[in-house]
């Protein structure tokens, strides 16, 4: 049998959603955040793709040997990395500004827009590359 490794890196936007893994169009497993899994598979070609709710990765094409095995890396779109944190930072500042010190800030609150903008593309026209995978 061959096999594949699949690695899912440490995330903080996504740390408590499983990303289903479909081999084939099928269903097989579920990953968690951090955590590597092991998946038996028949050797020959197959289609690799995860998905979390209706957000997906692009396929993935293998050709697997007899006895070997391949390490897939998955993690969420690049941008999640540091988007999410500025947002809460944004957001933090303007709240902390306007209601601790009494000073009006709103004009940050149109720094969050262009931020927001990715996540909505994510969201929707890009759901289908919300997540990466690559072979390693």
């Amino acid at each position: 049998m061959a096999r594949i490794i699949l690695s899912r890196k440490k995330e903080w936007a996504n740390r408590a959603r499983k990303f289903n893994v479909f081999i084939d169009g099928e269903k097989k497993d579920t990953i968690a955040n951090g955590e590597i899994k092991e998946i038996e598979l028949d050797p020959g070609k197959h289609k690799i793709m995860l998905k979390v709710d209706w957000c997906s990765s692009p396929e993935l094409e293998l050709d697997l040997k007899e006895e070997k095995s391949k390490t897939i890396e998955v993690c969420s779109f690049k941008a999640n990395r540091w988007l999410m944190p500025i947002l809460y930072i944004i957001v933090g500042i303007y709240f902390i500004a306007k209601f601790v010190y009494k000073i009006d800030l709103t004009i940050v609150l149109y720094l969050v827009l262009p931020l927001t903008l990715v996540y909505i593309y994510y969201l929707s026209f890009g759901r289908k590359k919300y997540i990466e995978i690559e072979e390693i």
